[in-house]
């Protein structure tokens, strides 16, 4: 169906040009789906746009894209218009943002296919619901009249999916589908392109840097890297035993739900100005020899399909039986002992010794004292008790309860992990901790202070690090402006403020230059670096982390979590990270909270929590949790969609228990202890039977 064959697409631009792909050749069959993966620059993206003929004005394409015996790069307006409906079609990363805000989904959904399948009105507004119907939407014909705005993450992608396949294409391309969803809901949408490919028989093209997530769906993968194919072949042989070594720093950097250990990548994407002449990942890669750093390697087959373009292929397997993390002592990812600060490193922009006094994570001076805004090992510097949170509507006595009931303490050197699905309370929680929305009832403590009665330097004992990096800064102040803002809340003296800011930045491993530049300027991972630093300059009791990592890729986002690790360690505060990315929890939380509809359903130790889960709820999102290394099936799985449940009465979760008796939806359900956790189930001991008879 797809045979691209040497692609290179070089961009001009005033002054310099970008060689986005280089040669670049690989195949996708009707019925099959294919992972494309990389880091953010890798050239993914660009490959899409080739297929579909949208590459960006001022770039020149060589080479062949194949579609059913078409090259898409010589095609006509007219020809490429046939083949954008019935050929390929694309479901974009931001599903809300692909879609007109004015008009509601059904509407668009049935223009499309009156358009390009000449249909009557009456006759497409069925095939609307059969197609919604198809991806899982349930009441298609009310959802029909929805505007994107009303609709979840989860169900905004479906309604894509919908229009990407309404015009019957024998290609579907998706471009990072899963970025930003809760692992239900990642699951559930990587199950829709798995059936497109199984019952439609189309092929399917997954463009993402979640390798976790597309390890269960693909048949084959496509590494690349600085826009050229480093390796590929089937999906079990490249992610178990990569020959690669940068598909093995890609692996090593994935979090895993199991607790195993991330392994940070040093350096960053080259940009290339032209094909590369030699290997583009020697500075980062720890078996680069002379050769490596003069000549390109020419790809060559190994076996199966499986081709790799390396002069050191690697042959030890990357998952065993003993660790699932990989061999100990596996020098292949995280680059040799002096990339550091290497050419092109984005991430990573300062000298060896710019870290500063190791364990010094009060950046500029000793721990102080819990008057002067530290927090002394042990002491509680976070009790949140009995609290609800209601969002009036505007329009009517009603409103939306996103919290009810929450309770937690957390003392200093602790780290809380708060997981759940999109919706499910995790960023209100946040809000209320910061003392950003008031709680309808109960009381939010920061160091033993009301946070409502804090005045606006004390309001800098708690910090918070955003998920958006760049957006979180402000585009008109500099780096040095926006890491002092919260000592100038505090009324710090200029000169102490400029040192403790150029401490936090060496704090966080960024040269000194990187002060004077504004936000535009930073990558990802040097934005979040930047945002981190904010948050520990002032020495808080608290620093809350909000989805920090999840719009990075996933070795800016290994390197990131090595830095928040490294702050969540210090015993000077405590530290509370709030994700639905499970397998980042695991790797550096002491206890974490399970919320569901603005509930704690369970609670306590984590690796009680995930080795040893008692709620339904938590049972099912760790069995969504996606693991590299090993394919299991889900122990409990929800039989609804989050924004079909109602939490009016009984527990919260029977509309969407497998388990649910009329016990469950007429009683409110507390937290129990069962060993060292506790959950809000009292089917509890009844748990592990039910599993087992619902299996056989």
């Amino acid at each position: 169906m797809l045979q691209i064959e040497d692609l290179s697409v070089v961009i001009h631009r005033p002054g310099r040009q970008v060689a986005a792909l280089s040669n670049v050749s690989f195949a996708v069959a009707p019925g099959e789906v294919v992972g494309l993966v990389g880091e953010s620059g890798g050239g993914k993206s660009m490959v899409a746009r080739a297929i579909v003929g949208m590459l960006p004005s001022g770039s020149h394409a060589t080479g062949r894209v194949g579609f059913d015996g078409d090259d898409v790069l010589r095609m006509d307006v007219a020809a490429l218009a046939r083949h954008r409906g019935r050929g390929a079609a694309m479901c974009f990363q931001n599903p809300r943002g692909a879609l007109s805000p004015t008009r509601t989904v059904g509407r668009q959904l049935i223009d499309r296919l009156v358009t390009h399948r000449e249909m009557s009105r009456d006759r497409a507004r069925e095939s609307a619901k059969e197609l919604f119907a198809a991806v899982g939407i349930r009441n298609p014909a009310r959802r029909l009249e929805a505007y994107p705005h009303e609709l979840s993450g989860g169900m905004a992608q479906r309604v894509m999916i919908s229009l990407a396949t309404g015009c019957a294409p024998g290609l579907l391309i998706a471009d990072e589908p899963t970025t930003g969803l809760d692992v239900t809901l990642t699951r559930e949408i990587l199950r829709q392109f798995r059936h497109a490919a199984d019952t439609d028989g189309r092929g399917v093209l997954l463009i993402s840097h979640d390798l976790a997530s597309i390890a269960e769906v693909c048949d084959r993968v496509v590494v690349l890297y600085a826009g050229t194919v480093v390796e590929s072949g089937p999906a079990t042989q490249v992610l178990r035993r990569p020959a690669h070594p940068y598909t093995r720093a890609l692996l090593r950097s994935v979090p895993d739900v199991g607790g195993g250990r991330v392994v940070p990548t040093a350096g960053g994407m080259p940009l290339l100005t032209a094909a590369p002449r030699a290997c583009p990942f020697a500075p980062r890669c720890a078996h680069a020899t002379a050769t490596c750093r003069e000549t390109c390697p020419e790809t060559k087959t190994l076996s199966n399909g499986w081709s790799l373009a390396c002069f050191h292929p690697q042959e030890a397997p990357l998952f065993d039986t003993a660790d699932s993390r990989g061999v100990p002592g596996d020098e292949s990812v995280g680059g040799p002992a002096d990339s550091r600060g290497v050419p092109g490193d984005e991430n990573v922009g300062g000298a060896a010794g710019s870290r500063g006094v190791p364990g010094d994570l009060n950046v500029g001076g000793a721990v102080p004292s819990a008057g002067a805004g530290g927090a002394a090992a042990g002491r509680v510097v976070l009790r949140v008790e009995d609290a609800h949170v209601v969002y009036r509507s505007r329009f009517s006595s009603g409103g939306h309860h996103a919290l009810r009931g929450v309770s937690l303490e957390l003392k200093a050197g602790e780290t809380l992990g708060v997981v759940g699905e999109s919706g499910c309370g995790k960023s209100t929680l946040a809000k209320l901790i910061m003392g950003l929305v008031d709680p309808s009832e109960g009381s939010v403590e920061v160091a033993g202070r009301n946070v409502r009665k804090l005045s606006r330097a004390e309001r800098t004992r708690a910090q918070m690090v955003f998920q958006d990096p760049i957006g979180s800064l402000s585009p008109r102040r500099t780096v040095a402006d926006s890491i002092a803002e919260p000592l100038r809340a505090a009324k710090v003296s200029s000169a102490d403020r400029d040192k403790r800011v150029e401490a936090a930045l060496g704090r966080m491993e960024l040269d000194r230059s990187m002060l004077t530049r504004l936000p535009h300027e930073l990558s990802g991972g040097q934005a979040q670096r930047i945002g981190i630093a904010r948050a520990l300059v002032g020495r808080p009791d608290l620093i809350v982390f909000d989805e920090p990592t999840s719009a990075l890729d996933v070795t800016v986002q290994a390197q990131i979590l090595d830095v928040i690790a490294g702050v969540a360690a210090d015993a000077g505060h405590g530290s509370v990270f709030i994700s639905h990315d499970l397998a980042t929890v695991r790797g550096f939380a002491d206890r974490v909270v399970v919320l569901y509809l603005g509930r704690v359903v369970e609670e306590g130790p984590v690796d009680e929590v995930f080795d040893n889960p008692r709620h339904p709820y938590t049972r099912a999102l760790l069995g969504s949790a996606p693991r590299l290394g090993e394919n299991r099936a889900a122990e409990v799985e929800l039989v609804k969609d989050l924004d079909e449940a109602d939490a009016a009465a009984g527990c919260a979760l029977a509309a969407r228990c497998p388990f649910v008796t009329d016990t469950c939806r007429s009683q409110e359900q507390i937290l129990q202890p069962y060993g060292e956790s506790r959950a809000a189930c009292w089917r509890v001991p009844e748990l592990p039977a039910l599993i087992g008879k619902s299996a056989s």
